[in-house]
């Protein structure tokens, strides 16, 4: 039987035991519970408190808003459940057409409910670090960041909610971009040709994140442009004659502006410009010499119509062409070659062809009466092409005639002398012969 002391000292030890656990913050399931600032004490829910920024309710150790307790037990059930529950308190936004998925179903997948070291509780840090909780591969090999993306700025550009943009972004694509990128901004006021591209998304062409290039371009050269124009590329690629700025350093953007330019064609400047960018020097091919066009230029008295009025592209194909020296049409490239038709139909372009087709003509100057000596020295056996007396660029002759032509090893003088009415030329070719268009002389020699 048991005695009254050791029932006695038996109540005390239970009575110690659920003082102990009361103590601890151990509660059985059916403990009668009142919410309030004994949640949060330090044998509780003291954490909850602790962090430097807290959601209002913890601040105020009320956690009845959020929380129920089940029959006054130490057991509980939300209010409501995900968004719902934060919507009971904070007013809801207006849908717009691209919702954040945790926006739409829970937000403590991206804010922690009670507090953190931002003063909007989002999870892992206010800046990048929550974004990647989600977004881990954002960056993945990149080597060159973006500015916000390095730093950790995602809202720089995007909206965390819910945005009327495709991505979340905080305004359109055109116009996102150029709200920092000031100087693009410039660059495209006033211009005449922007590039596609720029006016409606910066992303056609550049990662918004990052690269493995300084401007984040996802490739190269002409394969970036590649991505628009195939067929142009295609085209210009299997031409005879390529033109090399295409395929060599910046590709396209040797010759073109990305962004914008105030030429045709978005150039990056005017055409005489840019060509003699490149034809400054002498370039040295595998079986022949492009002539240093700059030098002629600046030593010339008389330049050819086309480059003086700097359009070289009268001429020339600027991507590539299939006939040599990349130029437009036909013009034959030999020291000798008989006229037949469709031989000059560069020249042809601008010039008229009765030059070369009528033995008896006014409508040249070189003339001596009305016999056309032009075709005197192309309708022959071994007729003489353009190129054997006129420079294709200038000279410091009168009429761009050359002062020396290339004949094999030899390169011969000419030596011309323009006169009101006429004039006398001297060549490796012949002595010394004079014309005249008012009083002919038939081809005598120049006394």
């Amino acid at each position: 039987m048991t005695t009254p002391s050791l029932i006695l000292r038996f109540r005390v030890l239970a009575s110690a035991l659920l003082l102990a656990a009361a103590a601890a913050g151990v509660y059985a399931a059916n403990a009668e519970i009142k919410l309030g600032p004994s949640c949060v004490t330090g044998e509780c829910h003291g954490d909850v408190v602790k962090a430097e920024f807290l959601h209002g309710p913890a601040n105020m150790s009320q956690c009845e808003p959020c929380h129920v307790p089940v029959n006054g037990r130490h057991e509980f059930t939300a209010i409501a459940t995900g968004r719902d529950l934060c919507l009971t308190c904070h007013e809801v936004e207006e849908e717009k057409a691209v919702v954040h998925g945790p926006f739409q179903t829970d937000c403590v997948v991206c804010h922690n409910p009670h507090g953190d070291s931002n003063r909007h509780f989002v999870k892992g840090g206010a800046g990048a670090g929550s974004c990647l909780l989600c977004h881990d591969n954002v960056t993945q090999d990149m080597t060159h960041l973006h500015g916000p993306v390095a730093v950790g700025e995602c809202v720089v550009c995007h909206e965390p909610h819910q945005s009327d943009h495709k991505g979340l972004l905080i305004e359109p694509r055109a116009t996102l971009c150029t709200g920092c990128h000031i100087d693009v901004a410039q660059e495209i006021e006033g211009a005449l040709v922007v590039h596609e591209p720029v006016e409606t998304e910066c992303a056609g062409c550049h990662n918004p994140h990052g690269g493995t290039s300084q401007f984040f371009l996802p490739t190269e050269g002409a394969d970036l442009c590649r991505s628009c124009h195939e067929d142009f590329l295609v085209k210009a690629n299997e031409a005879k004659f390529p033109h090399g700025a295409m395929t060599e350093g910046k590709a396209c953007r040797n010759c073109h502006a990305p962004h914008a330019s105030s030429q045709q064609g978005l150039l990056s400047t005017d055409t005489s410009g840019l060509c003699l960018s490149c034809h400054d020097k002498e370039i040295h091919r595998e079986n022949d010499t492009i002539d240093n066009v700059a030098a002629q230029l600046a030593e010339a008295t008389s330049l050819h119509g086309p480059i003086r009025e700097k359009n070289c592209v009268a001429c020339h194909q600027a991507h590539g062409s299939d006939v040599a020296s990349i130029l437009n049409k036909p013009f034959p490239r030999e020291f000798y070659a008989p006229y037949e038709e469709g031989a000059y139909d560069l020249c042809f372009e601008c010039h008229d062809s009765t030059l070369v087709e009528q033995e008896k003509t006014v409508a040249t100057q070189f003339r001596d009466g009305d016999r056309n000596l032009h075709f005197l020295h192309v309708n022959r056996e071994k007729g003489r092409t353009c190129r054997a007396c006129h420079a294709e660029h200038a000279s410091v002759q009168p009429h761009h005639v050359r002062t020396e032509v290339p004949f094999g090893r030899w390169s011969m003088k000419v030596e011309f002398t323009k006169t009101d009415t006429g004039g006398t030329c001297a060549t490796g070719c012949h002595v010394p012969y004079a014309y005249d268009r008012v009083k002919p002389v038939a081809g005598a020699p120049a006394q």
